[in-house]
């Protein structure tokens, strides 16, 4: 699992599941999208990941505060902390996805879960 420059390994399989941390690239984004390749975090479930060539992610950023519910602060071993930051929420094709690096914690999962509830419901 990469942690270094993405574009560095083999590319990630087509079935991506989620809570699957990994480089994507964002490329023609207009402001106020986040562009360039960045890590992003799958939150598509696995089953429609595995049947589309697309995926739904979260870009994450390492500008903080974590601001509840629109950024979430994550910490793993393999990447610097960062932050989800739910409204940069898209659907990307998986020829856009990169260098796989890691699995999210159960727990932050949960916590964007709640996160996503939160900010896509009125």
């Amino acid at each position: 699992m990469g942690v270094g420059a993405a574009g560095n390994s083999t590319p990630p399989p087509t079935e991506m599941k989620r809570g699957t941390v990994c480089w994507i690239n964002l490329e023609d984004a207009a402001p106020p999208e986040f562009a360039k390749t960045r890590p992003g975090i799958i939150v598509s479930n696995s089953e429609q990941n595995a049947l589309l060539q697309t995926v739904v992610a979260i870009p994450l950023s390492i500008h903080a505060p974590a601001i509840w519910p629109l950024r979430l602060r994550l910490e793993m071993p393999n990447l610097k902390v960062s932050y989800a930051v739910l409204p940069g929420i898209r659907q990307v094709t998986k020829t856009r996805l990169l260098d796989i690096v890691d699995i999210a914690p159960a727990k932050f999962m949960r916590l964007l879960d709640q996160a996503l509830d939160s900010y896509l419901r009125d």
